[in-house]
């Protein structure tokens, strides 16, 4: 396509000469050199472009706007203690996979469980991009991401058990809890009987933790409205849990479950006792005189009374009574 006239004669540098590319003018920079004994142009390289009738000086080479200032410490922070779980990731999922993963969760630990919409932003500012670099978290990249690998529920339980297993023989904590979770899309959204009374729905979250360096281990949620006896007693058998301590409230008791852990040397539990307790009075509960460890100033006391079958709990009593009490 011919260039217009009004465009080939807006005052530009000398040896230069304008090209269309698509709807832009750009002016080149020329020179010659002699092929047998001939003159031949020759382009030297893009020096500017006619923009609204005028010449603007300008290379496409020179660099584009990037970022150059990069956050450091709370990636390196989280990565120092979190970067083995990279590695456990991988033994699951395919290596691109793995890396996303962690870096998603490297991400959510470093800045505070940020949106899916910001993933990409806070990757580019922070060294997470020079540590794992060429991972796409874009909004959407991510949205499909995660729903597809939530639909692998055998490679999340595979990872689960894997954690499970790295950990046996360490001390692990089993507890549970209750949040609110609204959604009218979700299958976990029930009302629970504290949910009923306040007018949310639940979801029941189940997790096994390390209590010394507060790392989670395992998690799984459940219906807001399940039973607590059978959430637990799902969660131990998924995840093959055979070594740890199970925190109970007041309310909960399972005959079946706690008969299976009596059987299981690693794994324990502990319920505290209701304030009518017999037991109490029996064993004078009421009267602690050891102090907890790590308290100097003796102001936290407590009492472990062992029963005849060498658990920490009365065999044959009240069936809410305690493994331990304080």
């Amino acid at each position: 396509m011919a260039i217009p006239e009004e465009i080939k004669s807006v005052a530009r540098p000398k040896s230069t000469i304008v090209r269309q590319r698509g709807s832009r003018f750009v002016v080149i920079k020329r020179t010659s050199k002699r092929i047998n004994g001939k003159p031949v142009p020759v382009d030297i390289g893009t020096v500017g472009e006619i923009v609204n009738g005028k010449f603007v000086e300008g290379s496409y080479m020179r660099k584009k706007n990037q970022v150059d200032i990069k956050d450091y410490g709370e990636v390196a922070l989280c990565d120092k203690y979190g970067s083995g779980l990279l590695q456990e990731l991988a033994k699951v999922w395919n290596l691109d996979d793995a890396k996303r993963l962690y870096v998603i969760a490297l991400l959510r630990a470093s800045y505070g469980g940020i949106m899916n919409r910001d993933l990409q932003i806070q990757y580019l500012c922070s060294f997470a991009s020079e540590m794992y670099p060429g991972v796409h978290l874009s909004e959407t990249a991510v949205s499909g991401f995660l729903v597809k690998i939530g639909k692998a529920y055998s490679l999340i339980c595979e990872f689960m058990r894997n954690r499970v297993n790295t950990f046996t023989g360490g001390d692990m904590v089993i507890d549970g809890m209750l949040k609110d979770y609204n959604a009218k899309t979700g299958s976990l959204s029930e009302f629970s009987r504290k949910g009923a009374k306040k007018g949310s729905k639940d979801i029941s979250l189940l997790y096994a933790f390390n209590p010394l360096t507060r790392e989670p281990i395992a998690a799984k949620p459940y219906a807001g409205n399940m039973l607590d006896q059978t959430a637990i007693d799902d969660f131990v058998a998924e995840y093959e849990i055979k070594n740890g301590l199970m925190v109970f409230d007041k309310g909960f008791y399972n005959d079946k479950l706690f008969e299976k852990v009596d059987k299981m040397e690693g794994l324990a539990y502990l319920i505290p006792l209701k304030q009518n307790s017999a037991f109490i009075k029996n064993y004078k509960m009421d009267e602690p005189t050891m102090p907890l460890k790590d308290y100097k100033d003796g102001t936290i006391l407590y009492k472990k009374q062992k029963m005849s079958n060498g658990k920490f709990r009365p065999k044959g009593d009240c069936p809410w009574q305690a493994d331990a009490a304080a």
